[in-house]
């Protein structure tokens, strides 16, 4: 069956059909006219069936057309016709291969060919012959003794899938590599029992434990991980969540699977309503654990913070007590020394905490704390060759940190004043250990002047002495011994170190 080219073609073969049959009649034998009009008959058929198929043809959106078993276009329907740029009827009853030489040879073609010779109808996408970087889906089956064609241009889906695919694959790397959280989606039936994990990405198994492909086989393998004291109130959040159709935030803590460690998790889930009345939850997951840690951690220095202020102002009244303690009433002459004496212990306690800020309050190295109270003697003599330190590299806590500060700023100050370091030939060596005993383990601490003047005991006990003897004993638990030996100071500090 050859199909009309134009669809409105169809009506002038009615006519024509009409026009041949009057004639037919009025020419031919009463015996023959059976015959000649059961022929009229089934042209007037052939000719409504294909009026009506070339009006499907031209609704039917995609591009079509037909051709013959002489590679010859029978049919193109208008959207081909606008697809080509090129009028119909110039194409009509032309071979394809004439009127696009440029497939020779391409898979397109080939395909045809196939179709052709095995009578099986073909699904197939390809490059537009002639139009580079289009892209076509063709349905090519066997039609009337040769093939038809009907395809259209999906260039624009195609980039869009494409785009899709790739937007999909970076989303899923930076899923499956974020170095703290994991993103996963789940379902829930519309009475919220019935629960599947759609997707969770591959950091699961880094963040608790458990491989995520058997996260998704069984959701309750997370669950359980969740420490009981926590699972009523997530419960009651995703509920509530659920009702409002809002995003809900809740911290918890999990066991993590492979250590047996608790550890902290906050989740962020945002509900979606499907048409069918269930629910996908987004949701992404973030090991918190760090940050908690943080939080504690500057809570308690707070705390220590707050204590510590306390302390420093009783210190500070200590100080200016003391320092100010022998002026007489009236008198300003020892004003002057009085208030240089006040003035380079607040500075001693400030360096300590210079050391104790550094170090976010966690602790102090010892080095660090003698480095600093023998910072301002060190021009006393060359490279500092007076001041000798020894001992193994010590990490103590603020409180023994700023005590030492402050009990070294008195023993150096009274080493220039009357000591050691007053004289020339003078030297001071300081050196400490830790001890084990059955209380824990402790720090022994030396102090020794020699080359210094002859040393007496004093009369009376001055605030320095009172200070490191009694003041740092009291305050590090533990016992400190300031002896005058002729040769010069000792003293000896031994002090547990927890």
């Amino acid at each position: 069956m050859s199909m009309p080219s134009p669809a409105l073609a169809a009506s002038d073969d009615v006519e024509q059909l009409a026009g041949d049959l009057i004639a037919s009649i009025s020419s031919t034998a009463r015996g023959a006219l059976d015959g000649a009009l059961q022929q009229a008959l089934a042209r007037s058929i052939e000719a409504k069936v294909a009026a009506r198929l070339a009006v499907v043809l031209e609704g039917i959106g995609d591009a079509f057309y037909s051709l013959d078993a002489d590679w010859r276009f029978s049919y193109i329907n208008r959207a081909a016709e606008a697809y080509f740029g090129v009028p119909r009827q110039t194409m009509l009853r032309r071979m394809i291969w004439d009127v696009f030489p440029a497939s020779e040879g391409t898979d397109l073609r080939r395909r045809y060919e196939e179709v052709f010779a095995s009578g099986q109808p073909l699904a197939f996408e390809a490059e537009a012959v002639g139009r580079q970087g289009r892209y076509l889906e063709f349905h090519v089956f066997p039609y009337d003794g040769g093939i038809g064609v009907s395809f259209r241009d999906w260039t624009e889906r195609r980039q869009a899938e494409e785009e899709l695919r790739a937007s999909e694959a970076r989303l899923s790397a930076l899923a499956n590599n974020a170095p703290a959280c994991m993103f996963y989606q789940t379902s829930h039936s519309p009475d919220f029992h019935d629960r599947r994990v759609l997707y969770v990405s591959k950091t699961c198994e880094r963040l608790t434990g458990i491989p995520a492909h058997e996260v998704q086989a069984n959701p309750g393998l997370l669950y359980n991980l969740v420490l009981p004291e926590f699972r009523q109130r997530i419960l009651e959040r995703e509920l509530e969540a659920h009702r409002e159709l809002k995003e809900f935030a809740s911290e918890f803590q999990m066991w993590h699977a492979k250590t047996g460690e608790p550890r902290w998790y906050r989740i962020i889930v945002t509900p979606r309503r499907l048409e069918n009345g269930g629910t996908v939850w987004d949701g992404i997951q973030i090991d918190i654990t760090e940050h908690k840690r943080s939080e504690e951690h500057l809570l308690l220095l707070l705390n220590e913070l707050n204590h510590r202020v306390k302390n420093t102002l009783a210190t500070v009244q200590s100080l200016a007590a003391q320092s100010f303690r022998g002026i007489r009433t009236g008198s300003l002459e020892d004003l002057p020394s009085a208030y240089a004496s006040f003035e380079a212990r607040l500075f001693a306690l400030a360096r300590g905490h210079d050391i104790l800020t550094r170090e976010n309050w966690e602790g102090a190295s010892i080095s660090d704390i003698i480095a600093q109270a023998f910072a301002p003697y060190r021009d006393l003599s060359g490279e500092g060759g007076r001041l000798m330190v020894d001992g193994p590299d010590l990490r103590v806590p603020p409180p023994m940190a700023l005590s030492l500060s402050m009990a070294l700023h008195e023993l150096c100050t009274n080493a220039v004043k009357y000591g050691a370091l007053g004289s020339c030939e003078g030297e001071v060596h300081i050196s400490w250990s830790t001890l084990k005993s059955a209380s824990g383990e402790r720090l022994v601490m030396r102090w020794e002047e020699r080359g210094g003047p002859i040393v007496t005991t004093p009369a009376r006990k001055g605030f320095g002495s009172r200070l490191i003897q009694e003041g740092l004993a009291r305050e590090l638990n533990g016992e400190v011994r300031l002896i005058y030996e002729p040769f010069g100071v000792v003293c000896t500090v031994d002090v547990p170190l927890s």
